[in-house]
Order: C-alpha cells, then structure tokens, then sequence
C-alpha cells in the first residue's frame, strides 16, 4: 500500500489495513509512506499495529519533496513501545551511529531535533527539567537513550538552574559536600548568564563549562596560559581569474615557468607566546616557562593549532596524539 502523495491519514491507514488484512489473510501486507503531512512515520506505524508485516522507509526520512517515512523512528518505536517481535531488537544500540554515519556520507547536517537520534532528543535545559530528571530519569524521557545508542545531556544556558551546574560539577569532581557545589554551582550560573547576554552561548560548549568549573574551584592551577598570539593571512593573488587559472596542471616547457609566475594564492602565519609550568625535582618548586613559537598553516586556525602544539608539546607529550579536525 503505497501513500504516494503523502496525504492520507493515521485513522484512515488503520482502517484500510484492516480491511486489506481480512481480504488477503495469507498475504503479507506492505505499507510505503511519504511525509507531505508529517504522517509518515505515524501512517507506518498504525500500518504495523493494524496488521502490515512489511514496512518501507528510509535511513533518516531521506527522500523526494518531504522525505519518506524516518526508519530511526518507525525502529525503536515498533520495538520499545508497540513491543513488536523485531529480529533486529538487540542491535538498536547502534542506531544513532547509523543515523549520524548516513548523514555524514552525504554531506548532510544531522537534525539535532530528529526523535531519538537527535542530539537534542535526550536534552534538558530548564532547571526544572534537570532536577525531575534527578529523581525520575522518565518524567521527561521515554526511554533510556542507551537504548537506541544515544545519551543524556544536560544544557547550560540562562535558562539552567543550579541543579544543571550541580550535575556538571559531578562530571568533573564526583561526591563534593553540599555547601562547596552550592557556592560554586551559583556563581557559574551567574558567569554563564552574564556571558550569555554579552552574545556568548553555551549549549554546544560543554568543554568550555568544564573549564569554568575548573576555574572556580579552590586551588586550581590552569596547565598553561596563553600570553598572547598573532595571526596574518598574506594574499599573494587578487586576481581572481589568475587563482583558476593557477590551479590547472602545466605541460611542455611552461611547467617549470609556472612553479614561478603562479605562487600559492595564500598562507597564514601565527606566533603564540605560552607560559606552561613544572616542578622543581630539587625544590620540588612550581616553575614557569615562557615559550615563543612560530607555524605556518592552511589558513590562520591551522596555523595557531600548529604553533600551539608546538609549544605545548614539551611539556605535555600526550598532545602528539591529538589531532585538530572539522573545523
């Protein structure tokens, strides 16, 4: 059964599967959804609940006009809430990675909206919201997002409570007693709001938040200081049919000119001046070290990434490892 153009119904599929399933009750039945009206995923599952054994649909609603019906939502719903006997039960964990893969080979921005794939579908950002959360996972989630690969995430904003902070705080240090998170917890939420209505914001910047609950703490002593930087972008071709032109390959005896008369187009440089700290193994005193390091880049964040690692490396090995990506 096929709803081409996307208009019929949720009451109107139940009763025509229905009627399909008692004039065919050896065939299998097979429903095709489109979304014109937002049913898709609604007209496939009364579909299944009224007897269709076979459900058609896409990797997130991908499809013409609209989309077709979401099987990241049709899925978990037919397994966690309509209890069908699904084969594939045990491997919704891996939903949410198959959703964000499928984005990603087609170049497209997931939805953080999207139901229980979303980024934002197990999101809570009003303090009310997070301290329910804290004594009943369910009252504003009806699943657990594990179940279908996801995860919690509790949001700062200026919208956040205390309890939102208080949940970050115990990411960071576990157990504290009562009156040291209460303390720091409402002069965070004080920082965020008062940045928040400078323009800043916070909601996809947990690292950021992390480290201000660093810097509150008592004692805490920030790994290295970046004293200053520079960046400078040099455009060695404003000419923009030159830059096309550039950039074809050269034969014959003019390729050897061409390394010459068409130099890359630009480059970016960055000098940062950082301050890292060590111990003493003598004095067992902390020391603090000035380093001054220059890089070249692919444009001025790749360069500044570069000269920081540079400096940083000395002192904090580890950082070898880590790469700088999707920027």
């Amino acid at each position: 059964m096929c709803d081409t153009n996307g208009g019929t119904m949720p009451w109107q599929v139940e009763s025509i599967t229905k009627e399909m399933v008692e004039h065919f009750p050896s065939t299998t039945i097979g429903i095709h959804c489109h979304n014109d009206c937002g049913m898709a995923v609604a007209n496939s599952v009364c579909g299944s609940h009224a007897g269709v054994g076979l459900v058609q649909g896409t990797i997130n609603g991908i499809g013409e006009r609209t989309g077709n019906a979401d099987l990241c939502s049709i899925i978990p719903s037919l397994a966690l809430h309509v209890d069908t006997q699904m084969t594939c039960k045990d491997q919704l964990p891996e939903l949410t990675k198959l959703s964000r893969f499928v984005d990603e080979i087609l170049n497209r921005s997931p939805s953080n909206a999207a139901p229980f794939v979303g980024t934002s579908a197990f999101a809570h950002k009003g303090g009310l919201h997070v301290a329910a959360m804290e004594r009943n996972p369910l009252s504003y989630q009806h699943i657990e997002p594990e179940l279908v690969g996801n995860q919690m995430r509790v949001l700062i904003s200026e919208l956040s409570g205390r309890q939102n902070i208080l949940g970050k705080m115990k990411e960071v240090f576990g157990d504290m007693e009562d009156y040291q998170k209460s303390d720091r917890a409402l002069a965070i939420l004080n920082r965020v709001k008062q940045l928040e209505h400078q323009g800043y914001t916070f909601e996809g910047a947990e690292a950021s938040v992390h480290l201000m609950i660093l810097h509150a703490s008592k004692g805490y002593c920030p790994p290295f200081q970046v004293l200053d930087y520079h960046a400078q972008v040099n455009d060695y071709n404003v000419d923009s049919a030159s830059r096309v032109l550039s950039t074809f390959q050269v034969d014959g005896d003019d390729a050897a000119s061409s390394k010459h008369c068409s130099p890359a187009t630009s480059s970016s440089r960055a000098t940062i001046k950082v301050r890292t700290t060590s111990e003493n193994p003598e004095t067992h005193e902390v020391e603090y070290h000035d380093t001054l390091e220059v890089s070249d880049g692919n444009g001025p964040v790749d360069a500044l990434a570069k000269a920081l690692m540079r400096a940083l490396e000395p002192s904090h090995p580890y950082l070898k490892d880590v790469e700088l990506v999707d920027y």
